[in-house]
């Protein structure tokens, strides 16, 4: 597993910066100006970005606005509706890794293992999903491989699991996903009596 994920990790380049404009389903020019603003809404006024973001998703049914409505019901702590938003966007934009990565850890966390080896490739390589491509965003990098570590995890794999988060904490050692998969692998006395 670990010789695998390694050779991954050498075919792949982690991009921290922006990817080139062609990568993702383009916005109109409109959406682009608005992306900034809409941000700050969900973490501001996450209500009156899920009534904002669905008019926009009416207009423009662009992936990542599925991705930034979930965002807001988990702000709101609507965890049914951001469940239902989960399954819209796999169901309509299956190519788009955040919809295909949200999926899996819904269906991880719900013990549907089937489900989630779906969702993630029945390989677990990050490749196939991509498109063709060759640069990953650092983001898409770490929440596809936490959740393939958390899988591992539920299937009691811990020497996968230890080898995706070898990958991660080289190729993404920032990222909250790697720091939550070591915690859940390695946990600390403290992580055990004062868990967040």
């Amino acid at each position: 597993m670990r010789r695998r994920k390694e050779a991954s990790l050498q075919v792949l380049e982690i991009v921290h910066g922006p990817l080139p404009k062609e990568v993702h389903t383009r916005p109109s020019a409109e959406l682009r100006a608005a992306l900034p603003r809409l941000n700050e809404m969900i973490h501001d006024h996450p209500r009156a970005a899920v009534h904002e973001l669905r008019e926009w998703i009416a207009r423009e049914p662009n992936p990542m606005l599925f991705n930034w409505l979930g965002m807001a019901y988990g702000m709101l702590g609507e965890v049914e509706a951001l469940r239902e938003t989960v399954r819209e966007n796999y169901a309509r934009n299956p190519r788009y890794l955040f919809a295909r990565v949200n999926q899996a850890q819904m269906c991880v966390r719900d013990g549907d293992l089937a489900g989630a080896r779906e969702a993630l490739g029945a390989s677990f390589d990050i490749r196939a999903l991509l498109g063709g491509r060759r640069r990953v965003h650092v983001s898409e990098f770490a929440a596809y491989f936490y959740v393939v570590g958390l899988y591992h995890l539920e299937t009691g794999d811990m020497e996968a699991a230890e080898g995706v988060y070898d990958l991660l904490a080289e190729g993404a050692p920032d990222e909250t996903g790697t720091d939550e998969l070591r915690r859940l692998l390695y946990p600390r006395l403290r992580d055990l009596f004062f868990r967040r």
